[in-house]
């Protein structure tokens, strides 16, 4: 995994920090959600944390890793804008939710080929 796919998903694990209900820009009541929803925002918090600190020893596991959290945070996101998972969202989390399907489909693009990345840090995949 290459230094701008870390940077990435740094980046995705900070914006997801303030669309935690009652805490940052998610102002609905916590009550619309369905309970599950919050392990699911809790998986989608710490796959990029555990890609990340996969990412020097395993590349490969890194790298499906990167993809699950990339695919989540375009998902996730996704039903969120529709109304899907707890109601219409207010204005800042529509901003936050394009900011985090942004950075899920440059996740996702980047890991489309995981043997060229390997391959210029001058590694083998095992």
């Amino acid at each position: 995994m290459d230094r701008s796919t870390r940077i990435l998903l740094i980046a995705l694990v900070v914006a997801y920090i303030p669309g935690t209900p009652g805490l940052g820009v998610d102002t609905r009541d916590q009550t619309a959600a369905p309970a599950f929803l919050g392990y699911v925002y809790g998986a989608a918090f710490f796959a990029p944390i555990v890609a990340l600190a996969a990412s020097w020893k395993w590349p490969v596991p890194a790298r499906w890793l990167a993809l699950l959290s990339g695919a989540v945070a375009i998902v996730l996101p996704g039903l969120d804008l529709t109304g899907v998972l707890a109601g219409p969202p207010p204005a800042g989390m529509i901003v936050l939710n394009a900011i985090l399907i942004v950075l899920g489909v440059a996740i996702v693009l980047r890991q489309r080929d995981p043997e060229a990345h390997v391959a210029r840090e001058g590694r083998r995949l095992t």
